[in-house]
């Protein structure tokens, strides 16, 4: 569950950006456990977001102080777990491409 696989289709009529969007195979690859998907949030005012604004103010850095907070981790980790399955689905349909775009990887 920690790979959300999105084929791609084009519907006859709709505007393209692309020349022949028919004869376009794409399938997007998102992981589905860590950064938003995390859930780790708090509201605007509470103790616990108060002390997380706390904390990254000691770190150097500001945050309104009526803001809720939201921690969108991303780790090597799962990150590599998410390029394997990609890589894994690309080789079982004899791609010949596989082009990618990776947000954060340390």
């Amino acid at each position: 569950m920690y790979a959300c696989v999105r084929p791609v289709k084009y519907f006859k009529g709709v505007p393209s950006p692309v020349k022949q969007p028919q004869n376009m195979d794409v399938v997007i690859f998102r992981e589905n456990t860590e950064d938003v998907y995390a859930g780790i949030e708090w509201p605007s005012g509470s103790a616990e977001a108060n002390k997380i604004i706390e904390l990254v103010k000691s770190l150097g850095k500001n945050i309104r102080p009526d803001s809720g907070i939201g921690i969108k981790p991303i780790s090597p980790t799962g990150s590599k777990q998410l390029v394997r399955k990609a890589i894994q689905f690309a080789i079982t349909r004899n791609a010949i491409a596989l082009p990618w775009s990776i947000r954060a990887i340390s």
